[in-house]
């Protein structure tokens, strides 16, 4: 197949660019169709080595290198390890803290229905007493009586009992309950009449209340598992009983017994400033004077990692959810240990379930990680083996031993790269010999450039009222530019400029070919006769060279070299300058009154024999300027593939036009390099300036 190919590639490049179109078109129309046949034979290749490409692009992901280096770390690498151990971590966490602050809610719960379970029982008791006579010292022995029931079960509850007499209402309260601050207490408007229980913090009268942390602080902020109750005796008064127990360390002790973590109680924490991600031990500590324990400053609780359990409680002053940023927050143990062997005991067939599932998916997990590391090591293995095999290949090649071979024992990416070093030990040396051939035809170039710069005038020939100059800038090593100044007598100068097709090696060669021939027409013409050089200041004289080139360039050259041309001769005597342009970019003549551009001649030289061509005779005077110049000049793009253009080039020469020849050249060259983007440039750059004093 892959002969098949090149055969059929070939033709197609025969057919497409090596036959010229005239020999396609004198092909008889079967021999047409056979060659276009041989582009729809290109379709079975095409189609052949498409199917191998599909099928090297399934063994891509296992062949390349860098697929296997992805796939080691997948299965060996920290990344994946980490994000099961952050889900992990993360998701226990949320666990642990939705459970805790489910159980916490719910045993608060638990106690504010005992609370109000209580308020209930007592409120039966005291309507019993209130039914018979009673005066009011009877009072104060009935809620005695009554409520150390309530009092053995909650020892630092205080009971209010408040009863709405028209003629004197009556407010007693038992015990953690400021007297002096009793008889202008009322409860508050959303409560009253009604049955409430729930947990409150305290906001409309905490002076009411002893405080447990500073003297004078009272009980503001701090929260309450609140019960209030009303009844009414038949024929007598109504009355509320309202039952408060402070959330202090004895109930903190109760919900522990029922959680089996420490629970810690701190007063007048900013909410904003809690952490709920990490310990809080911190804040804890800050606010030791007011938390609601035993505790020391140095206490070894404190120094434990603990959650912040935010209890949203009713404001008793609103009967709203109270929000504040600076109340009483509750901080919980986090010990997820203690948690787990409360809430699955090992009584329970749930837990020994869980566990058992817990196992065999850790179990799974290990076995998966442990599978993973022995197939990273082994892929590892195979990379770092292929790896240490070409660098001892390459240390012997530096040795200098081109004959050390890598031994490939795999069909993969590895091996192919074992075996193109293999190659590429064989090529070295002829590598090295193409080196010097490279080498020595570079030193030949520049041997080229050196004879070529001899051919280009040294210096222009002094005129008596003509100042000249010329400059070719090669794109390249060598130019297939031109540009020459022929002395034809003292009074006399012949002026050629000259663009030849392509560039490199051929254009230099046809340049020197081009040089020769003018100069032998020349001369042959000037002693063709008598009259010297006179003859080639006649009329028609340029017009005949420049006919002769073509004719030469014709016969001795391929068809597909022809250089554009331009010629003109002038008389210093009568200050005239004739000339003739074939095909070339027409040079500029500037004189005090504008420019124009010397267009008469006809084609470029080297393509038609019986090509004709016309000349024209300038009078000059003093002041005027001729610029001939090639394509290199104008062609110039700059970054934005802009040309630098005939226009530029007039309204540059215009502003130095009083300049000297020398002095106008070099403005053009220093512009033109400024406006070129790329360092090598596409086209060769010449420019020949002639003005008259």
């Amino acid at each position: 197949m892959g002969l098949f190919t090149l055969v059929l590639v070939v033709l197609w490049l025969l057919k497409s660019f090596v036959l010229p179109a005239g020999i396609r078109r004198s092909l008889s129309p079967g021999q047409q169709v056979s060659l276009d046949f041989v582009t729809l034979l290109l379709a079975i290749p095409a189609v052949y080595y498409t199917g191998k490409l599909f099928g090297l692009l399934k063994q891509r992901l296992l062949w390349k290198i860098r697929r296997r280096l992805i796939l080691a770390h997948i299965f060996i690498g920290a990344i994946p390890v980490l994000v099961v151990v952050a889900i992990l971590y993360v998701s226990a966490l949320l666990v642990y803290y939705q459970l805790s602050y489910y159980l916490i809610m719910n045993q608060i719960g638990i106690q504010i229905g005992q609370v109000h379970a209580l308020n209930l029982t007592l409120r039966e008791g005291i309507e019993q007493g209130l039914a018979g006579p009673a005066r009011r010292g009877g009072l104060s022995d009935l809620l005695e009586r009554e409520g150390k029931y309530v009092l053995a079960g909650f020892p630092t509850a205080a009971i209010i009992l408040r009863i709405e007499d028209r003629s004197s209402p009556v407010t007693l309260a038992t015990h953690g309950v400021k007297p002096e601050a009793l008889a202008s207490y009322r409860i508050p408007g959303w409560a009253r009449g009604r049955e409430w229980s729930g947990l409150v913090v305290e906001d409309f009268a905490p002076e009411l209340y002893r405080g447990d942390a500073a003297e004078g602080s009272g009980a503001r902020g701090r929260l309450f598992l609140r019960s209030l109750v009303t009844g009414e005796v038949p024929r007598g008064p109504s009355f509320s009983v309202e039952l408060s127990v402070p959330l202090d360390q004895y109930l903190l002790d109760r919900l522990k017994a029922a959680l089996g973590l420490d629970l810690l109680l701190a007063d007048h924490v900013p909410v904003t400033g809690l952490d709920v991600m990490l310990q809080n031990t911190q804040i804890l500590q800050r606010n030791i004077l007011s938390v609601t324990s035993d505790l020391g400053r140095d206490d070894p609780r404190l120094g434990r990692p603990v959650w912040s359990i935010l209890l949203y409680p009713t404001s008793w002053s609103t009967g709203e959810e109270q929000v504040r940023t600076d109340t009483e927050v509750l901080f919980v143990e986090l010990s997820s240990s203690k948690l787990v062997a409360n809430v699955f005991r090992s009584e329970s067939n749930v837990s020994r379930t869980i566990l058992g599932v817990l196992k065999i998916v850790l179990g799974f997990f290990l076995a998966v990680e442990i599978v993973s590391l022995v197939i990273g090591i082994v892929l590892t293995k195979s990379i770092t083996n292929a790896v240490f095999n070409l660098y001892r290949g390459t240390e012997f090649i530096k040795r200098g031993d081109f004959s050390h071979r890598i031994v490939v024992k795999s069909h993969d990416q590895l091996g192919a790269l074992a075996r193109s070093f293999n190659q590429m030990t064989e090529h070295v040396q002829s590598l090295v010999k193409e080196r010097v051939l490279k080498e020595r035809l570079e030193r030949e170039l520049e041997i080229a450039r050196e004879v070529q710069e001899q051919l280009f005038p040294r210096r222009a020939p002094p005129m008596g009222r003509m100042e000249l100059t010329g400059l070719c800038l090669p794109a390249r090593v060598v130019s297939g530019d031109y540009y020459d100044f022929l002395q034809l007598d003292p009074r006399a100068l012949g002026m050629a400029v000259s663009d030849i097709c392509g560039k490199g090696i051929s254009a230099a060669l046809l340049m020197a070919n081009l040089q020769a021939t003018l100069r032998s027409n020349v001369t042959n013409l000037s002693r063709s006769s008598s009259q010297g050089f006179e003859r080639v200041l006649r009329p028609g004289a340029v017009a005949e060279v420049v006919k002769m080139l073509n004719d030469q360039i014709y016969a001795y050259t391929a068809s597909n070299k022809f250089a554009s041309f331009f010629y003109a001769v002038y008389d210093d005597r009568v200050a005239s300058l004739t000339y003739c342009n074939a095909g070339h970019n027409p040079p500029l003549y500037f004189t005090d009154g504008g420019h124009r551009r010397l267009t008469i001649g006809g084609t470029v030289v080297g393509i038609f024999p019986d090509a004709e061509y016309e000349e024209e005779r300038l009078a000059l005077r003093a002041g005027d300027l001729l610029l001939a110049y090639t394509d290199g000049i104008v062609e110039c793009v700059n970054e934005y593939g802009e040309e630098f253009g005939e226009e530029r080039l007039v309204e540059l020469v215009q502003q130095n036009y009083r300049g000297t020849a020398e002095d106008i050249q070099k403005a053009i060259v220093d512009r033109v390099l400024e406006w070129a983007y790329e360092e090598e440039r596409d086209d060769d750059m010449t420019i020949l300036v002639a003005r008259i004093a």
